[in-house]
């Protein structure tokens, strides 16, 4: 290789690498023709690169890799430090934050951008802003209009430091009422987030239960410094309480039967994640599941092609 050869390929080699670490995708055989060289000489060059990498990874701890994107059909480099998400992954998320249709517009609009901005390297990001500018130019907001991701990061972090919490709610009926509660637990369901809490049974129409908070409805909140205590036992599981609260209605622990006689049984059982579901000759299913309370769940099964025919107990 003569002189000139070398300071081209090594020109070439600290080009590819300031473009990968800037997180553009390196595809072979474009660079191949932009270089004027070979697809393998390209990829001699990226093996330089890993090669590199790997030694600071030993040296000085950088765990930085170049790896091959199938999806992008092309390499990247990666690191804990600035992890990039693919284009099917960060497509996929923001269609599912679009769809929940969970908070006002100006909010949505950020973190999606934040989202592409953060997570796709720039030779990306203006496709996907194109894929997602439509939808959300027609993006419907909630009807309170209230920015909400302040707030339920405040009441996170309660529920993280088992902080009383001191609000003013209004209920459905207009009526403001305030409580001291014990916050457990945030979950979002069919375009709002909620608050889940317990509060003195005295003031409680179920005693023992928890209480379902819309966080768009909280009027006014102050996290205080008592730290409460709730008994091993009796502490919170949210993800076992989020089965059977499908329609966020507080109340008993109900247990439901019903023959389903529709097409899809599994329309039901993603609905009601602990429903058992025992097909009959005819075709029709015998359903039981749990859930809390009776009314979501009672108004929710007359829209459904479903006969009811046990009311069991708790």
């Amino acid at each position: 290789m003569s002189q000139q050869e070398f300071v081209h390929k090594h020109d070439r080699v600290l080009e590819i690498y300031t473009r990968l670490i800037g997180g553009e995708i390196i595809r072979k055989q474009e660079l191949a023709e932009e270089y004027g060289v070979s697809p393998r000489s390209i990829q001699r060059d990226i093996d330089s690169i890993r090669d590199f990498l790997s030694n600071r990874t030993v040296s000085e701890g950088n765990k930085t890799d170049i790896v091959y994107d199938y999806t992008a059909k092309g390499f990247r480099a990666v690191s804990p430090q600035s992890a990039t998400l693919t284009n099917a992954e960060l497509f996929t998320a923001a269609k599912i934050l679009l769809e929940s249709r969970a908070l006002p517009k100006s909010e949505m609009e950020r973190i999606i951008s934040e989202l592409i901005e953060a997570g796709l390297p720039a030779s990306e990001r203006k496709k996907m802003s194109g894929l997602l500018s439509n939808e959300l130019f027609h993006y419907v907001e909630p009807r309170h209009g209230k920015t909400l991701v302040n707030q339920v990061w405040e009441l996170g972090s309660a529920v993280y430091g088992h902080r009383l919490v001191e609000l003013e709610y209004q209920k459905a009926n207009g009526e403001i009422t305030k409580a001291v509660i014990k916050p457990v637990g945030i979950m979002n369901s069919e375009y709002y987030f909620y608050l889940i809490a317990y509060i003195g049974d005295k003031d409680k129409k179920y005693p023992g239960y928890p209480t379902v908070y819309r966080i768009d409805r909280i009027v006014s909140c102050i996290v205080r410094e008592e730290i409460f205590r709730v008994p091993y036992r009796d502490r919170f599981e949210e993800g076992e309480f989020r089965k059977r609260i499908p329609f966020m209605y507080t109340g008993k622990l109900h247990r439901a039967k019903f023959i389903y006689k529709g097409s899809d049984i599994n329309a039901i059982l993603d609905r009601l994640p602990t429903a058992k579901a025992e097909q009959q000759k005819d075709g029709n299913y015998i359903v039981t599941a749990e859930v809390f309370g009776e009314a979501g769940l009672n108004m929710w099964l007359r829209g459904q092609n479903i006969e009811y025919f046990d009311n069991p107990s708790e």
